[in-house]
């Protein structure tokens, strides 16, 4: 299955010239190779595997999955990020087929026909460079308001999609896309900070498809390394729903200068 997997922190977007060039060119490449991946294997539907900034979950309703079921999906408008405004077609047939079949294998995610896109979302888009016409299934999994989802049920949902989806259409050409981590923080002391070596475990845990390793991390750990790590799931979530595919890294950028974290980026190519 055709995957993917980038991080999504707005400052390459907000302040791309805070960066190396060499830092910067090497992320812009590493979108290009997904890009170009995408669009050689003819993708019409991306689903993707994202994470939540208090723009559709909230305190009072914070479910551990959300599908996005709607005809279309609006992005919440952050200009602050230099990003454009964007409406993007959804894919309610595929959507709904997802949910469910993961009613069926135990999964209970809530859906959302209205459900809104942030940076997290509309940043690789973007610099992806993704065609208007390109069909998006957005899946959020909570990364923010505890109790969340446990790193064995980010796998076990992974796992449940990719069961979802070999019982679809075999003519929808679908890719996935994981977006989010790997080590920050957001908000609290040490946002100039992240955990290379960490980063190193946890991406070659991945790219040597051994998952259980990849979730062997309590979220007290998590909590330690920045509160934006929990933001892994989305890539666990990927890799399980891939599996037996294995990544290749075309991007590990182990801290970049002025963005305040590392650059990493996977892609499972299609068998």
């Amino acid at each position: 299955m055709l995957a993917a997997a980038t991080v999504h922190f707005p400052y390459m977007t907000a302040w791309p010239e805070q960066a190396l060039d060499e830092h910067r060119e090497a992320t812009l490449q590493g979108f290009s190779k997904i890009t170009s991946a995408f669009s050689e294997a003819a993708v019409d539907t991306i689903i993707v595997f994202t994470s939540e900034h208090i723009v559709n979950l909230q305190p009072r309703m914070a479910p551990p999955f959300v599908i996005g079921t709607g005809l279309s999906h609006s992005a919440f408008p952050e200009p602050q990020f230099n990003l454009q405004p964007m409406t993007r077609p959804g894919h309610p047939a595929l959507a709904n087929h997802l949910v469910d079949c993961l009613y069926e294998s135990g999964f209970d995610p809530a859906h959302s026909s209205e459900l809104r896109l942030d940076h997290g979302t509309t940043l690789p888009l973007q610099q992806l460079n993704i065609a208007p016409h390109i069909r998006i299934v957005p899946i959020i999994i909570n990364t923010l308001f505890q109790p969340l989802p446990s790193l064995q049920r980010c796998k076990a949902f992974g796992a449940a999609i990719s069961s979802a989806l070999d019982r679809y259409d075999p003519g929808c050409r679908v890719a996935l896309l994981a977006t989010g981590g790997i080590s920050h923080s957001v908000g609290e002391p040490g946002m100039d900070q992240n955990h290379p070596e960490f980063d190193a475990e946890f991406v070659n845990a991945l790219m040597t498809g051994d998952l259980d390793a990849a979730c062997m991390y309590s979220d007290a750990t998590l909590d330690q390394l920045g509160n934006g790590t929990h933001e892994i799931r989305s890539w666990i979530a990927v890799a399980a729903a891939a599996q037996p595919a294995l990544p290749r890294q075309i991007t590990a950028i182990p801290y970049a200068q002025g963005w305040y974290t590392g650059v990493h980026q996977l892609l499972w190519d299609e068998k």
